[in-house]
């Protein structure tokens, strides 16, 4: 006669909180080939915060012209002035880097706004642009996106927040949303009346990454923060803008499955 075995699952998700499984296996075999497997899976959050060590500040500027050669020769003034003003400030030329330089023909859509014979739908032509990442201290970034708007760099922006030892602020959050699932398993555990076992898997969310917004030029193994955005053009003058967000977030969500303990006979 042929062994024949039959399998079970009850799965009862408790308040939203996660879930409670029992799966038993009956063979007429081997009564031990398939032992009973009772696990409570949930998800574990945390968020950890640091101060940055360094911001990577984006600047740079937006030029029109009438033909190519001019609107060269106003890119070229104005690239000259930026890095003047930069290098004047007392920033070195090493922590100044070039993203990005474009001369082409205006797109269609920006001229659409002026008349075909309007003078200055012939005066924009063409169009240059150009753009700057420089890596400076946190409480320099006001100063040096300062520094550049008022020499020119008329569409600028975009602070990126980092630190410079990430894997300690992943571990630090990954243990922390570990300590979360075990806290959430436990309210389970209790509310299902059987006590909680060890741990049996964890699984990252691959989605758990540092956000920062866009990233211009920068290398990996940085955990960036907040991002600050700047759309020009920007009118020079005197004051700075106040900038204080320069903490850095790394959040975590993960997957966890404790095993149900042995409860005691009495």
């Amino acid at each position: 006669m042929r062994n024949t075995s039959r399998s079970a699952l009850l799965l009862v998700v408790l308040g939203g909180l996660g879930s409670i499984a029992w799966s038993q296996c009956n063979t007429n075999a081997c009564s031990q080939c398939c032992p009973e497997r009772r696990t409570i899976s949930v998800t574990g959050t945390a968020q950890v915060t640091a101060d940055a060590d360094l911001a990577v500040v984006r600047v740079g500027y937006k030029l029109y012209g009438p033909d190519a050669k001019t609107a060269y020769a106003s890119a070229v003034d104005t690239s000259n002035a930026i890095m003047q003003a930069l290098t004047g400030s007392g920033i070195q030329k090493s922590v100044i880097e070039s993203t990005s330089q474009v001369l082409q023909h205006t797109q269609p859509y920006e001229l659409q706004p002026f008349p075909a014979k309007d003078d200055e739908r012939q005066r924009r032509q063409f169009t240059v642009t150009q753009t700057w990442t420089i890596r400076v201290k946190p409480e320099q970034a006001s100063e040096t996106l300062n520094t550049a708007v008022n020499a020119g760099a008329n569409e600028s922006g975009w602070i990126q927040w980092i630190v410079n030892n990430p894997s300690e602020l992943e571990a630090q959050a990954s243990a922390k949303a570990v300590a979360n699932a075990h806290t959430i398993a436990e309210q389970i555990a209790q509310k299902a009346g059987v006590p909680l076992g060890e741990l049996v898997s964890v699984t990252r969310n691959q989605g758990s990454m540092p956000y920062a917004g866009a990233v211009f030029g920068l290398a990996g193994g940085y955990a960036m923060g907040s991002s600050v955005m700047v759309n020009g053009p920007l009118q020079p003058g005197g004051e700075q803008l106040a900038i204080n967000s320069r903490r850095v977030e790394f959040n975590v969500t993960l997957y966890a499955v404790f095993a149900i303990g042995h409860s005691e006979k009495k």
